[in-house]
């Protein structure tokens, strides 16, 4: 399906209040994960690496500019994950073992590149409560990168898990002939 038809863009713009939803209600309820993804990895499972690509670069650029300026900056992030879920779970095809390792690498690939924006940019500090674990642990003398890499591996490979189950149960919850259109 081309990303610049009508359903395409309806299904990416969904895809985007969903992540907006999530982004918002990690930040009121103030858990140590972001939820800012399971649009991604909806629509990418859907329309392939650039439908991905495409909600995750939104969904900072809208995050940003409206309620967290930070999620901005983690705009990369969100593009490499949308580019990575289109890869691995387009059209559903990976499931148990092989499923599980692909969430746990995305995880890792973005926590990677997730710290060194979180250490760079930030200092360590950012508008998310994992920010609480990096300062616990700065406070107990551990060097701020070693704390910022671990706390952005713990809490992005759970977010990933969290965002790819959450994203799955959405797609299977969506009506057969929405499916059939999407391929889910």
């Amino acid at each position: 399906m081309k990303l610049t038809s009508t359903k395409a863009l309806i299904f990416m713009a969904l895809s985007v209040v969903i992540n907006f939803i999530g982004c918002f209600l990690a930040l009121v309820i103030r858990v140590p994960i972001y939820l800012d993804s399971i649009g991604t990895v909806l629509a990418a499972t859907a329309l392939g690496p650039l439908g991905g690509a495409v909600v995750g670069a939104l969904t900072s650029l809208i995050n940003g500019i409206t309620t967290d300026p930070v999620s901005l900056y983690f705009m990369p992030t969100q593009v490499v994950l949308g580019i990575m879920a289109g890869i691995f779970f387009g059209k559903l095809e990976l499931k148990g073992a092989k499923a599980a390792a692909a969430v746990f690498f995305m995880g890792v690939v973005v926590s990677i590149l997730s710290s060194f924006i979180v250490a760079l940019v930030f200092g360590g500090v950012t508008s998310s409560s994992s920010s609480l674990i990096v300062a616990f642990l700065k406070n107990m003398g551990v060097d701020l990168w070693l704390a910022v890499f671990v706390t952005q591996i713990v809490t992005d490979v759970i977010d990933k898990y969290v965002c790819v189950g959450l994203a799955f149960a959405i797609a299977r919850a969506l009506p057969m002939t929405l499916r059939q259109k999407f391929s889910l």
